[in-house]
């Protein structure tokens, strides 16, 4: 899909996981239907917990067998600013109010330039909403 509405990929980098399934009902509510969520860790935490001197690969084989406190990241696709702004305003009320608040997480949004493939290529004209699958 190219050109029409411009749509965004939202991010949400989550630390207080507890928050996930709340944000999830949220993003219903407003009818963004679908996403897709990775376990994650930062870089700055992955340092903290196994130390500096490990080199990358072996550090994340290790972030793997330890109890390293890990993140959620969750990205979707938005068909509009005003559901960005919405869903943003929203996430932000779940996990506490401010974002900027340490140990809460980040989100940031992208514009899309292209999209092929996945449930945002098969709109429904008639009602311009995407199904997601």
């Amino acid at each position: 899909m190219t050109g029409g509405a411009r749509m965004y990929v939202l991010f949400v980098v989550l630390n207080k996981t507890e928050c996930l399934s709340e944000i999830l009902r949220k993003m219903k509510e407003i009818g963004i239907t679908g996403a897709t969520i990775v376990d994650s860790v930062g870089a700055g935490r992955l340092r903290r917990s196994i130390g500096k001197e490990i080199p990358l690969i072996a550090g994340l084989m290790k972030a793997l067998d330890t109890d390293i406190a890990n993140n959620k990241t969750l990205f979707t696709v938005v068909e509009s600013r005003q559901k960005l702004d919405s869903v943003m305003d929203e996430i932000e009320k779940i996990c506490g109010g401010d974002m900027s608040k340490p140990d809460t997480g980040i989100m940031f949004a992208v514009p899309v330039a292209a999209t092929r493939g996945g449930s945002i290529s098969r709109v429904n004209k008639k009602s311009n909403t995407y199904k997601a699958e």
